[in-house]
């Protein structure tokens, strides 16, 4: 989680992790996003914020509004929404405001209106799914498999299933060849 935060932590970034550990009495395990083939996720978002590509689930930080269907979507509980403060937006000068003041003076409730709407920019928020991004763009891949002290966490690509799908051939036949040698017990009747 430190060196997700620390890949994180840059300018025009959430300085979120995008993995969870969750910790039992007797297992300890990162929870982190799986990149669906077909991810709920990018299904249950409406404006197109999550994509999927044909390696990874990515994000589109400028089109989210904090809606949370990604969230209740995800199986895993790895995409976040995180809510930033912004700073508020600069008050009107005396001559704006007086301008202002002067047109709304016959109408009330256009007064309260702009009452509500300074207040609601002093209180300015932005919200911004969070998920993991296989740290796409940065080199040496994800941080948190290259900081993992037990190798626990690793990225598997098309090579990587491509070597285990090929071991496991050559054990299935190495196990054929050991059965094909083995004699047959003679005691036993075929076909009673």
């Amino acid at each position: 989680m430190a060196a997700c935060l620390m890949r994180h932590d840059a300018p025009g970034d959430v300085a979120v992790p995008r993995l969870t550990l969750v910790t039992t009495r007797t297992i300890s395990a990162p929870v982190g996003c799986h990149h669906c083939a077909e991810a709920p996720c990018v299904d249950a978002c409406p404006t197109g914020c999550l994509f999927s590509d044909d390696d990874h689930v990515g994000v589109h930080p400028e089109k989210c509004i904090g809606c949370r269907n990604c969230v209740l979507a995800c199986p895993y509980g790895a995409v976040e929404i995180v809510t930033e403060k912004l700073p508020p937006e600069p008050e009107p000068t005396p001559e704006e405001a007086a301008a202002a003041d002067a047109a709304a003076k016959d109408d009330k409730t256009a007064k309260g209106s702009r009452a509500r709407a300074r207040a609601k920019k002093r209180k300015r928020t932005r919200s911004t799914v969070v998920k993991c991004d296989l740290c796409t763009g940065h080199s040496g891949g994800p941080a948190c498999a290259k900081a993992c002290p037990t190798d626990a966490l690793r990225l598997i690509d098309a090579q990587y299933l491509e070597r285990a799908r090929q071991g496991k051939r050559k054990a299935a036949a190495r196990a054929t060849a050991s059965f094909a040698s083995m004699k047959l017990n003679a005691s036993l009747d075929e076909g009673e």
